[in-house]
């Protein structure tokens, strides 16, 4: 395998992960790069609903310098193949197909670093010890008891299908980008306009929204007691999507340091880049420092 090389700046990220993936493996989209898997620690990077590859581009740059970084799209967004039956939503599900295309790439217990739906399926990947560690960015499935998903989560995905060529067509502009993507940052306005485009695009477009949404309507994350890997959780204090007061920190693993980030919205690799990169490279240097680690 022949990794992409790194990448230089934003622009660039957006306009690889942009581009048809780079590996395809269980129906599954992956875009790699930066050093050789044999060079650096593998990074694992894995999006939230009705989001892809496209989302991680603030981070990609600095990542891919330091680690052998590996971005997927989730069943059912961006270039993945569809979800099959209806339980293929659930979390442990696509925790369970995402390992198996991992192993058929050559990539074995990556560090993962998951994103809202993306931070509950590396829950359940690191549950079933196919994780070296977890940085779990506002992480779904952590809730006192199952419940409705957030309403604004079908308003989003209304939002982008019925008003989506008029919202890319402006969002170069601030106060259409402050409007739209409110829900999700803590500075919407300053969302590069080409990832605003990109995300509005994988929400209209993903074809799992509603089963994914189906499928872990009445569910939450179980197997706390599973997890020994090190274990970072993450919410912003201005996440509107899962703010942090309903996120239980019991449902968490107790060994899993729980951070709390100021002026942070539910992304927080776009709203906090220093500080989730600053966490990425802590947990990844507990877990290849650990005893019995590779």
């Amino acid at each position: 395998m022949t990794p992409q090389p790194t990448v230089s700046d934003q622009d660039d990220a957006l306009a690889l992960l942009s581009s048809p993936p780079t590996a395809v493996a269980a129906g599954l989209a992956f875009t790699r790069l930066g050093p050789a898997p044999q060079q650096a620690p593998t990074v694992l990077l894995v999006h939230g609903l009705g989001a892809s590859r496209l989302v991680w581009a603030p981070i990609v740059p600095e990542l891919s310098r330091r680690y052998h970084t590996v971005v997927v799209d989730l069943p059912g967004h961006g270039a993945s193949a569809p979800l099959g039956r209806p339980q293929d939503g659930r979390c442990a599900v696509m925790a369970h197909r995402l390992a198996e295309a991992c192993e058929d790439l050559g990539i074995a217990r990556p560090h993962v670093v998951g994103n809202s739906l993306g931070g509950w399926v590396g829950l359940e990947l690191a549950a079933d010890g196919a994780a070296s560690s977890l940085v779990a960015l506002a992480p779904a499935g952590l809730r006192r008891r199952p419940a409705s998903p957030n309403p604004i989560l079908k308003i989003n995905r209304v939002l982008a299908r019925s008003t989506g060529p008029l919202a890319v067509a402006t969002l170069g502009l601030s106060p259409v980008r402050r409007l739209i993507f409110a829900t999700g940052s803590s500075a919407p306005a300053a969302v590069h306009p080409d990832l605003a485009r990109g995300m509005v695009r994988s929400m209209a477009d993903s074809t799992g929204y509603e089963a994914v949404l189906a499928a872990t309507r009445h569910l939450r994350f179980e197997r706390k007691a599973q997890i020994t890997v090190p274990t970072v959780v993450v919410f912003g204090d201005r996440d509107w999507i899962l703010p942090g007061p309903n996120q239980r920190r019991e449902m968490a693993p107790d060994h899993a340091r729980w951070v709390q980030l100021p002026r942070c919205g539910h992304a927080p690799m776009w709203d906090a880049v220093p500080a989730v990169l600053d966490l990425v490279e802590e947990t990844v240097a507990r877990a290849e420092h650990a005893p019995g680690s590779r």
